[in-house]
């Protein structure tokens, strides 16, 4: 124990450690960079739940688009297989027709009689008429009319079959002049199955 006063007195205190501002300092960068993660993972998360959202309305638009593409495929496909159907229904019954006009036709020329039989002649000649009668029949029952051309209309191509022509008084150039032979038509007039044999003004 050192006795004198004065030692105390001008001893100086030894100054404060520092280790303790360093562990301060410390705490603090740490707090901070805890603070920074804590942060981050929120924001990751933020941005991986808006991804998600993102990637979902993404998957139900092209889910939706190939639902709607795949519903559209299906409509056309159906409405193409019922017209090859129907296309198909209506061929064989124009073969059929075909058919039997044929055999009618084949049984017609078998019996054709004699010249100088009148009256076998004349129901020979009433037979080809009732054949014909059939056979327009059956081109009205598929819809088939007849088709003539305007006389006076502008010349098409795509609906006369132009055969001749000639000059005509008072008519201009390329106007249907008249008519050597009507044509024929579907249900629709735009639709030409044979064109009408016109003669055209010059």
């Amino acid at each position: 124990m050192n006795d004198d006063p004065l030692s105390e007195i001008s001893s100086p205190k030894p100054a404060p450690s520092p280790a303790g501002d360093g562990r301060t300092i410390w705490s603090s960068s740490l707090y901070r960079v805890c603070e920074e993660l804590i942060a981050l993972r929120e924001r990751n998360n933020r941005e991986h739940k808006v991804f998600e959202q993102s990637m979902a309305k993404s998957r139900d638009a092209i889910q939706g688009s190939f639902n709607s593409f795949a519903a559209d495929t299906q409509r056309a496909y159906q409405q193409l297989r019922q017209e090859i159907h129907g296309e198909k229904r209506v061929s064989l019954a124009l073969l059929n027709e075909l058919l039997d006009t044929s055999v009618d036709l084949d049984l017609i020329v078998a019996s054709r009689p004699k010249l100088d039989d009148a009256e076998a002649l004349a129901r020979w000649a009433e037979a080809v008429e009732v054949e014909a009668r059939k056979v327009q029949a059956a081109v009205r029952r598929h819809g088939i009319q007849p088709y003539d051309a305007v006389i006076g209309s502008a010349y098409n191509p795509a609906l006369h079959e132009r055969v001749g022509s000639k000059r005509m008084e008072g008519m201009g150039p390329l106007l249907v002049a008249e008519q050597r032979e009507r044509g024929y038509a579907s249900q629709q007039p735009e639709f030409v199955l044979r064109r009408p044999k016109v003669i055209v003004s010059e």
